[in-house]
């Protein structure tokens, strides 16, 4: 077992320091350690034994993304909370969070198991997926996670058991599972605010198999097997998952503008620090809102017409000039730049450079 102190005095070990040392260690053998971190990133993957022993880490006080991109073979047990990213892009190793885990706990998720004995924040689970040629991830919290949980969700298993959930109050936060495509999310308690594309059924009798022995594994896990008893009474539990496209799953949403009048958080997510003044930019920017715009150059036009034909938003004009034929065609292509996306395609075709892309000032 090999024991590493990234603090020598007034001295902390980096984070490249650190990851580098473990990689050595492994290389030569090593499999087991206990780290005493002082907030170094990405403690515990991806590594692996070259004669397939298992490789634990014990860690305290690590920073962001414990545990990311975990492999096959791996335990990373944090003793105590761990901050964003816990679990990152998983992929087949075993997370032990005996606390809290910060925002986007298990983003990514593609296999293995992520354990979490406290609380976990904004966007836990989102974008976990699953490949059908490994076994699907999990992710279990003992207590609530915060807003917009198992966002864009496509595969996987995440279980929420809601312990110390206030009266009224959803163990999923504010507008849970937003884009949820697959998989499949369990929930002690009541949910509010699900979206219309998914929908909220009791357990059957498959969901308990799957759910008895894996709370069981997962309590003993964070050291709170006594709660075993009192988390599988199952009428107390739900299930949410994706609803099948004949059910109309997928239905025509809301234009942006409506979207945002209607459906989004009043104010704006960033409403407690910047004003939103309701405008909303398409999907398609026009106008002042492009990042860069054509700007006619006229270098040696063969006035050959192939940006007029080209552009898709019918933005270029062309004007007669009694130039054209003798010394110069310069002036005869003029841009309507209210139509105008930006898109390039006028100068990537001309073949003689007559256009030239401009970047619009005020963007960052």
């Amino acid at each position: 077992m090999m024991h590493i102190d990234t603090l020598d005095g007034h001295r902390r070990l980096s984070t490249q320091e650190l990851l580098r040392m473990v990689e050595v260690a492994v290389q030569q053998g090593e499999t087991e350690f206990v780290i005493a971190a002082s907030g170094q990133h990405d403690i515990g993957g991806p590594l692996w034994n070259r004669a397939g022993r298992e490789l634990v880490f014990h860690v305290r006080n690590p920073g962001q993304r414990v545990g990311a991109m975990c492999l096959p073979g791996t335990t990373v047990l944090v003793d105590g909370p761990t901050p964003a990213d816990a679990g990152w892009l998983n992929s087949g190793g075993r997370v032990i969070v005996r606390g809290d885990a910060g925002d986007t706990a298990g983003h990514c998720a593609a296999a293995g198991s992520i354990y979490i004995a406290g609380r976990a924040g904004t966007r836990t689970g989102s974008l976990m997926k699953h490949d059908p040629q490994f076994e699907e991830p999990s992710l279990w919290v003992l207590r609530t996670v915060g807003d917009f949980s198992f966002e864009f969700m496509g595969g996987g298993r995440a279980v929420v058991c809601g312990l110390g959930c206030a009266d009224g109050a959803s163990p999923l936060g504010a507008r849970p599972c937003v884009g949820m495509v697959g998989g499949v999310v369990y929930v002690r308690g009541q949910v509010d605010m699900l979206p219309e594309d998914v929908r909220q059924s009791e357990l059957e009798a498959s969901d308990i198999a799957w759910l008895k022995p894996g709370l069981a594994d997962f309590l003993a896990a964070v050291g709170r097997p006594e709660l075993h008893a009192a988390l599988s009474h199952w009428g107390q539990w739900r299930k949410i998952t994706p609803r099948p496209f004949a059910e109309g799953g997928r239905t025509v949403g809301l234009d942006m503008a409506a979207f945002r009048r209607q459906a989004w958080v009043q104010g704006g997510i960033f409403g407690d620090v910047l004003e939103d003044d309701g405008r909303v930019v398409g999907l398609a920017a026009l106008g002042e809102d492009r990042l860069r715009m054509p700007v006619w150059a006229g270098r040696d036009c063969r006035d050959c017409r192939l940006c007029l034909k080209s552009c898709p938003c019918k933005a270029i004009a062309r004007e007669e000039d009694e130039r054209v034929g003798q010394d110069s065609a310069k002036g005869i292509y003029a841009l309507q730049a209210e139509k105008c996306q930006g898109c390039g395609l006028c100068a990537g075709l001309c073949p003689v450079g007559a256009w030239d892309m401009q970047e619009l000032l005020g963007h960052d």
